[in-house]
């Protein structure tokens, strides 16, 4: 096993993981139920996104299956 490259030391020491090919991490503001707010802080960032992808494919905004994220 080789040397772990300075960036993914650095990200493991903070807990977190890299952008996979495609992965865009931005802030978007949302409105909604403070119980929500909850559940999503509970969640990590990769499990939000998809939680995101599966309410827009259940309101007919996204065609199931059609992006990348669900196909890792």
């Amino acid at each position: 096993m080789g040397k772990v490259p300075p960036k993914e030391l650095r990200l493991r020491a903070l807990g977190v993981e890299a952008l996979a090919p495609g992965e865009v991490s931005a802030k978007v503001r949302i409105r909604g139920p403070e119980e929500l707010f909850r559940l999503l802080e509970r969640l990590s960032p990769k499990e939000r996104g998809l939680a995101l992808l599966r309410g827009l494919e259940a309101l007919g905004y996204l065609k199931e299956g059609s992006h990348a994220q669900d196909r890792g």
